[in-house]
C-alpha cells in the first residue's frame, strides 16, 4: 500500500477550511474507531499482531490534495513508526471503503512485524502487496467490475489480473524501484509462495 510522507500538509488560515478539516478528521475517526471494533478481520489481524508483540496505532490525518487525475491516495501503513494513517477526507468520502483499506495496511503491519521486511528490497515489497490485494478484498469479483476492469471475455483469473496489477503500481512506487519492468519482475518472483500465504487467515476472507 501506498506509505504517504509522515510530514502533514500546513492547513489554511481560513476558519472555514479550519472547520471543514476539523469535521472530516472527527468523521474519519468515529470511522475508524467503529470500524476497528467492529469488523471481525480486523480483530483477528489486531490480535495476531498483538501476539508478536505489536500494537500498531492508527491515526486520521490530512494528507495532500491529490494531482489533477490522480486517485486520491486512502491511507498508508508508516514503516518507520509502525503505525497507520488515514487520509481523513478520503475516508470521510468513502467510508464504505474503510475495512478493506485498513486490512490492506495491517497486513502490511503484520508481515513487517513477523518478518522485518527490508523495504529496499523489491521481492520483499512485492509478496506483501500481493497478500495486501489478495486478502483486503482490493481484488473481489465485485470491486473489478465496479472498475471496468472485468470484460465477458475475461472473467476466468480476474481476481489474479488485479492482484498482480495492484501490486506492480505499488510496487513501482517504491523509490528502489526503476522501472515498471522491474517491478513485474518482482511480483513474478514473489509470486506462488505469497499469494498462497494467508496468514494470520486459515483461507481468503470472504
Amino acid at each position: 500500500g501506498t506509505r504517504p510522507s509522515s510530514s502533514h500538509t500546513t492547513m489554511s488560515s481560513s476558519s472555514s477550511v479550519a472547520t471543514g478539516e476539523r469535521a472530516e478528521y472527527e468523521t474519519c475517526a468515529s470511522l475508524v474507531e467503529r470500524t476497528l471494533e467492529q469488523c471481525p478481520r480486523i480483530a483477528q489481524l489486531r490480535a495476531a499482531l498483538l501476539s508478536l508483540g505489536h500494537d500498531i496505532p492508527v491515526s486520521c490525518v490530512q494528507c495532500p490534495e491529490p494531482q489533477p487525475g490522480k486517485t486520491p491516495v486512502a491511507g498508508g501503513y508508516m514503516t518507520d513508526t509502525r503505525s497507520i494513517v488515514m487520509c481523513q477526507k478520503w475516508a470521510a468520502e468513502m467510508p464504505d471503503e474503510i475495512p478493506n483499506t485498513l486490512v490492506h495496511e495491517l497486513i502490511h503491519a503484520y508481515d513487517d512485524a513477523r518478518a522485518c521486511i527490508d523495504w529496499t528490497n523489491l521481492v520483499h515489497h512485492a509478496c506483501t502487496e500481493i497478500r495486501a490485494a489478495n486478502l483486503s478484498g482490493d481484488c473481489s469479483f465485485r470491486r473489478e467490475l465496479n472498475r471496468s476492469n472485468i470484460s465477458p471475455l475475461g472473467i476466468s483469473m480476474a481476481g489474479q489480473r488485479c492482484i498482480r496489477r495492484r501490486a506492480q503500481i505499488s510496487v513501482l512506487m517504491n523509490p528502489a524501484c526503476p522501472n515498471n519492468r522491474v517491478a513485474e519482475a518482482a511480483v513474478d518472483k514473489a509470486w506462488m509462495t505469497c499469494f498462497a500465504d494467508t496468514a494470520p487467515f486459515d483461507r481468503v476472507p470472504d
